[in-house]
């Protein structure tokens, strides 16, 4: 995910390099992201969130790994912007910006949004599939 979050960065100007798990916006400084903060754990909490939802809503059983695997692929996605809001908040803003994002906060906002674009998606799946 360091990989993707420098990709990003360099695609909106900013002069970052990844090794490994390190994130750096030379000269200034550099991130690490760690297993936490790799967006795999989000990975699992949405596939099990789509579980429940194709359960919930009676969905055939490829609907249901349809669900759970919207669910994954938008939790890596949007880790994506997070690692870069944190890299920058972290180099230029300083560290009560970075705390500030990292934190329950800045985490709450983006665990919101990701589930509000992952339950209209999966709206969308549902309504244009038939129930068993």
């Amino acid at each position: 995910m360091a990989h993707a979050g420098a990709a990003a960065l360099r695609v909106i100007g900013q002069p970052a390099i990844a090794e490994g798990s390190i994130v750096a916006l030379p000269p200034a400084g550099a991130v690490n992201v760690d297993w936490g903060c790799n967006g795999f754990n989000m990975a699992f909490t949405m596939a099990a969130a789509g579980l429940i939802m194709g359960l919930f809503y009676k969905q055939r059983w490829y609907n249901t790994l349809s669900i759970m695997a919207v669910g994954t692929v938008l939790a890596l996605i949007f880790n994506v912007p997070r690692i870069m809001l944190l890299t920058i908040a972290s180099v230029y803003w300083g560290e009560a910006s970075f705390k500030f994002w990292h934190g329950h906060w800045g985490g709450q906002l983006f665990s919101s949004v990701l589930f509000t674009v992952f339950y209209y998606a999966v709206m969308a799946l549902i309504n244009r599939q038939p129930a068993r």
